[in-house]
């Protein structure tokens, strides 16, 4: 009877600490850390003001960082793309995708591009030495993405091309518009700001599910999670108006099901964690 009692004061004691402390919310290594604040800090406050609480923002600089630090219950709310929290809930089935925003077309899901320098000619670029820019290894429009668009557009194999993970999808449009690579795997949407530099889309994916809202159901009542839901599905458009440019497009609950193929898809291919050079 005594260790009975024990057992649910340390749970209820274990629940209070969890409650008790700042709610964490992290967003993806996307971007850097300045343009991270400038884009989720307006959603953020957002939420503290109406959750009445405080809320810190925690920023990794690598996908497998974020990962573990969610799994290790030092965040409880985060941004995730599909592979990353396809990779997450994996291992952690604590992860539970609540709100998927939208892209500036309305629709919940986007798609990743393969790119080059306009006016490059890369067939006359013999295979061995074609370079592929990709931005981490977890990162959906990164490896497994790339190389389908690799092999759909061009019939070759990304495993016997030089290519190298450079980090952000910035840094990667960037590297290719400087012609340090010859081509380079990004999101749509990115791809189409560096149109003015010369970025050019050769190919893009199927309708990929969009970046979401998880939260972690290890640290965060079903009460709280419930709430934190209907506030942001509730929030006035002129106000997510204002929000960062990949979160102020509108949103929706997430349809679990949307990730379903992908999972399919992305479960096919073994992810190298470093580069071929």
């Amino acid at each position: 009877m005594m260790r009975h009692f024990l057992r649910l004061f340390l749970i209820f004691s274990l629940g209070l600490c969890l409650e008790a402390r700042s709610l964490v919310f992290a967003p993806i290594p996307f971007f850097n850390a300045n343009k991270v604040l400038e884009d989720f800090f307006p959603m953020v406050n957002y939420l503290e003001h109406a959750l009445d609480e405080n809320i810190t923002i925690h920023y990794e600089k690598k996908y497998d960082d974020l990962i573990a630090a969610f799994k290790a219950n030092q965040v409880d709310i985060a941004y995730f793309g599909p592979l990353p929290f396809l990779t997450l809930q994996k291992s952690f089935p604590y992860a539970l995708p609540i709100i998927t925003f939208h892209e500036s077309d309305g629709k919940n899901g986007y798609r990743c591009a393969l790119v080059k320098f306009g006016g490059d000619t890369l067939l006359n670029i013999p295979q061995r030495e074609l370079k592929v820019a990709l931005t981490q290894p977890l990162s959906t429009c990164g490896y497994t993405n790339t190389k389908h668009l690799i092999e759909s557009s061009f019939h070759l194999n990304l495993d016997t091309l030089l290519y190298r993970y450079v980090g952000t999808h910035d840094e990667v449009a960037l590297s290719v518009v400087r012609g340090e690579f010859h081509m380079g795997g990004i999101k749509e949407s990115i791809a189409h700001e560096y149109a003015s530099l010369g970025l050019e889309i050769i190919d893009t994916t199927p309708l990929i599910p969009g970046f979401s809202l998880v939260v972690n159901t290890q640290t965060i009542s079903a009460e709280k999670i419930a709430k934190i839901k209907s506030i942001l599905l509730s929030t006035p458009k002129e106000v997510y108006e204002k929000w960062g440019k990949d979160i102020n497009y509108g949103m929706s609950e997430t349809d679990i099901n949307m990730f379903q193929n992908f999972k399919h898809d992305m479960q096919t291919v073994n992810v190298p964690h470093s580069g071929s050079f």
